[in-house]
């Protein structure tokens, strides 16, 4: 008794879809990362890695950094805060919106984020 056996079954292909088609590479192969490439952290200012793959103002991350440091000291090239001036709290500070040693809004309140007396608002450093 031997199984019936079946024909292969047919499956009709449908001609692909240009979207859907492998997207041609050239011949040359890939680019090994960071050679010559720009770190985009470091045009936007973020990146302070010493040992950052991505070129640095056109140099190794290396050289850069040594050139910053010569350049501010040895510091790492962060802001450096400053400080917020003196404050005197005038008569009639509402303690319960203001801090009267600051004249920082307190958290919570719809003060915070500004400083007593500022039109302007507050640095973002």
């Amino acid at each position: 008794a031997c199984p019936a056996q079946r024909p292969p079954l047919r499956v009709a292909r449908r001609p692909m879809k240009p979207w859907m088609q492998p997207m041609a590479s050239s011949t040359a192969p890939p680019a090994a990362p960071g050679i010559g490439e720009e770190c985009g952290d470091f045009k936007r200012g973020a990146c302070f890695r010493a040992s950052c793959k991505f070129l640095h103002g056109g140099k190794p991350a290396s050289e850069a950094a040594s050139a910053v440091a010569n350049a501010n000291g040895g510091a790492a090239g962060l802001p450096t805060p400053r400080a917020a001036g003196s404050f005197v709290a005038p008569d009639g500070l509402d303690v319960k919106l203001f801090d009267p040693t600051t004249g920082f809004g307190l958290f919570g309140t719809p003060v915070w984020g500004t400083r007593y007396g500022s039109t302007q608002p507050l640095q973002k450093i």
